[in-house]
């Protein structure tokens, strides 16, 4: 990893994550996540490595091809950011989909070593008629 990569701020790794999700660049997302992420995601088992957290991604986005993830605040504690989102998107067959989640993103030497996201689950499940 390049010492400009470790050397920047939390939030500016943060920030990359959310422009390589909502652009779906895996290349950008690869790089800021460190290789033995820690993904502990809202109503799903959690995913160690970054290659798992990134197969986790696509595979929702089959589901939700329109998608935005909206960070709308970021609270930053040194390596640790807590960021409030607003996601929208829609399902292969249109139907519109909103919510509001929370993420905290610990980042080490320029690499999300540990994201946890929550949102209501079973809210989603409701608008998606499960």
């Amino acid at each position: 990893m390049s010492t400009e990569r470790s050397n920047r701020s939390a939030l500016a790794v943060v920030k990359d994550y959310f422009v390589a999700l909502n652009d779906e660049d895996w290349d950008l997302m690869a790089s800021v996540l460190h290789p033995e992420l820690d993904l502990i995601p809202s109503g799903s088992r959690p995913r160690i490595g970054s290659d798992k957290a990134i197969a986790m991604f696509q595979k929702i986005f089959e589901r939700f091809p329109a998608h935005q993830d909206n960070p709308t605040r970021f609270i930053c504690d040194g390596n640790t950011v807590v960021v409030e989102i607003t996601f929208n998107g829609a399902t292969q067959d249109g139907q519109e989909v909103s919510f509001v989640a929370v993420d905290i993103f610990d980042v080490d030497n320029g690499r999300i070593s540990r994201l946890s996201q929550w949102f209501d689950t079973a809210a989603l499940a409701a608008m998606l008629g499960g």
